[in-house]
């Protein structure tokens, strides 16, 4: 994943080992239109070029579709001026493409069956010029499939900001690597399915990327002949109220469900009273009022991970989060667990411990708004890492997980917006660490959201719109056999 000063860098180390830019412009344009030549909508076509580099690939661009397609060329802003732009233009002209005046354009851009945009790409900062924010508008209005180079203009490539109009995006090519832009919000809802074109850059040996079907497969726990439950790992859940008790049972299945050999809950005696507790879960019902009681600790120091906070409510209290701590076993802070943890910011959690927020949680770790964090959720999850040293999930469509180094979710589907989700994955996370005493909690996060994210994904196969987060716990089967033969999700992005 590439930040915009990172995409900058490696287009010039390209130059300096002597690639002309031109060359990289050819390349780019060139595998762009390859890959939409034959997706296009029948009916003429319009490619938005812009003033910089971007516009010269969609000049490339519009001279490799012109000899399939009818299309125009528009410069909504003014035509570029870089050396070799003059010929780019006069290329794609005598390859049958037809300059458009933008006066001409604005007034008919809702009559055109594909628009491609090349206007800004990662170079953009700042507001929608006037003009390109009516030519947007009049896109969004008529709905016309749109086909981007790079990012889409307007979208801010480091975070994902984006003020302007809705569009329809058929798909986005981006060059040498994905930008934090395409998976942050909202740009994530356009960018449409992504495909990276490999043009020559240099590619870096480490740094931050997404999860990929081989990333999981290569780091999926073995299943150790011979084992018996206890060698299998023991997960405590401490959380349930009155008001909530399915949040632990959840938990504890997910648990089992990913690996764990033993579960067992510790829940306030009052909500024991009102739970359905499956038979494979093991429940300690605790009396402690804030404090946990001695016997509720020699429970705890049986286990090799904790789950604290689904289900528990406000009532509980930051002692019994500082007594877990200091248990000294990894632990996992989820639901209520982190409002209470932000009281305690400078409580030190165990090794392999990890936090799970959404994007309301974060901003309440980091005294700040959600919106502000899904303005640039990059930028949170560094800030989150800075003040509790520890490993991060950030739920949310695209989830974020790691340490100093992020790994972006592909496994992703709205299915997963359900109360209980989270639960969900807090138990796969516990149970994947449990299982698996030599992974890292950064490796096991990456691997429980992704895991997670393929039983939304079968859910959904089974169930269409009526997804619940059970359906989760019962599709981890079929989750884990989607690692095993590394099957590729439907957001995955592709390469070229």
């Amino acid at each position: 994943m590439w930040s915009v000063e990172e995409a900058r860098h490696y287009d010039r180390r390209a130059q300096d080992f002597g690639v002309g830019f031109l060359s990289l412009m050819e390349v780019a344009g060139a595998k762009a239109a390859a890959r939409w030549v034959t997706q296009l909508p029948k009916g003429r076509g319009l490619v938005l070029a812009g003033p910089g580099h971007n516009g010269g690939d969609a000049l490339v661009v519009a001279r490799y579709l012109a000899r399939d397609h009818d299309t125009d060329v528009c410069f909504p802003l003014v035509e570029p001026q870089f050396a070799g732009a003059k010929g780019l233009k006069q290329a794609a002209i005598a390859h049958g493409a037809r300059v458009v005046e933008v006066d001409d354009v604005i007034p008919s851009v809702a009559h055109y069956a594909w628009v491609v945009d090349g206007i800004f790409g990662t170079g953009f900062h700042g507001n929608l010029d006037p003009t390109v924010a009516q030519i947007f508008e009049s896109i969004s209005a008529a709905g016309t499939a749109m086909y981007v180079l790079d990012i889409l203009s307007g979208v801010d490539a480091d975070s994902g900001a984006y003020q302007g109009p809705p569009l329809a995006i058929a798909s986005t090519v981006t060059f040498g690597g994905a930008k934090w832009g395409h998976f942050g919000y909202p740009g994530a809802l356009y960018t449409g399915p992504l495909t990276i074109a490999d043009i020559g850059l240099e590619w870096p040996t480490n740094g931050d990327g997404w999860i990929s079907p081989k990333w999981a497969y290569d780091h999926r726990p073995a299943l150790a002949v011979g084992a018996h439950k206890y060698q299998r790992g023991r997960v405590a859940v401490v959380g349930g109220s009155v008001a909530m008790t399915g949040a632990p049972v959840m938990a504890g299945m997910a648990a089992l469900r990913a690996g764990a050999g033993l579960v067992q809950l510790i829940v306030p005696h009052k909500a024991r009273r009102r739970m359905a507790v499956p038979e494979p879960l093991m429940v300690w019902p605790s009396t402690g009022r804030g404090l946990l009681t001695t016997q509720d600790l020699e429970q705890l120091m049986r286990a090799d991970v904790i789950i604290f906070g689904p289900g528990m409510g406000r009532e509980t209290g930051v002692l019994a989060l500082e007594q877990v701590v200091g248990l000294g076993k990894p632990l996992i802070v989820d639901a209520d667990g982190l409002y209470w943890l932000a009281k305690r910011p400078d409580l030190r959690l165990p090794a392999r411990s990890l936090l799970t927020p959404h994007s309301g949680e974060m901003g309440m770790l980091l005294g700040i708004s959600a919106a502000v964090v899904d303005h640039n959720r990059v930028s949170a999850f560094h800030q989150a890492y800075r003040r509790y040293q520890t490993t991060l999930v950030l739920k949310g469509l695209y989830t974020l997980t790691g340490d100093a180094q992020i790994l972006v979710n592909t496994a992703n589907t709205p299915a997963l917006a359900t109360a209980g989700s989270g639960d969900v994955l807090s138990g796969i996370v516990a149970g994947i660490l449990a299982s698996a005493p030599q992974m890292s909690s950064a490796q096991a996060a990456a691997l429980a959201t992704y895991v997670h994210g393929w039983s939304g994904i079968h859910a959904a196969r089974h169930h269409g719109r009526s997804v619940v987060a059970t359906d989760l716990i019962e599709c981890l089967g079929q989750a884990w056999h989607s690692v095993e033969t590394e099957e590729e999700p439907p957001q995955l992005p592709q390469w070229i």
